[in-house]
């Protein structure tokens, strides 16, 4: 007759082994999609982000200054532009979506401008001119971009923001 502390101590060391495989597999499993993740999470071109956000432009009339992208999008918050273009290729932006928009003085502008976290030295929207215009598209929160201009259309700062 096999007695009762046997089968106990063979139960607990069939759970031991059991626990070490499912922990060693699932270790292996989460080691591999981290590298995934950041395998996919590469720093894409200046021009593959703005095609991202607003498909290709009309012509040739678009010159990205500066760029940050959000490489790991729950790490990095946003993604950071300062773009030259012509007034065609901004109003066709602005008519893709329903934008809020709202006019400041750039007296105010310095204010609304600092609201913005972890922002780039070079993101400067409060340079660009005595009247300074920001429109903003929200998708349930979780999603908010943000485009500065001033009165001639000619540069936009850009941030998306990914909540």
């Amino acid at each position: 007759m096999i007695s009762t502390k046997r089968i106990l101590i063979g139960a607990v060391l069939a759970i031991v082994a059991i626990t070490t495989v499912l922990l060693f597999t699932g270790s292996r499993n989460m080691a591999a999609n981290f590298s995934r993740i950041i395998k996919n999470s590469s720093p894409k071109t200046p021009e593959q982000i703005y095609t991202i956000l607003f498909e290709k432009p009309l012509d040739s009339c678009v010159i990205i200054n500066n760029t940050k992208d959000q490489v790991v999008p729950i790490l990095d918050c946003c993604i950071w532009m300062e773009i030259e273009l012509c007034p065609a290729e901004l109003k066709r932006i602005i008519q893709r979506k329903k934008y809020e928009v709202s006019a400041y003085n750039h007296q105010d502008s310095l204010n609304i401008t600092n609201t913005f976290p972890d922002r780039p030295s070079w993101w400067t929207p409060e340079i660009l001119s005595d009247s300074i215009f920001k429109v903003r598209y929200s998708v349930n929160s979780q999603k908010v971009q943000t485009l500065f201009f001033g009165s001639d259309s000619s540069r936009i700062f850009l941030c998306d923001m990914a909540l």
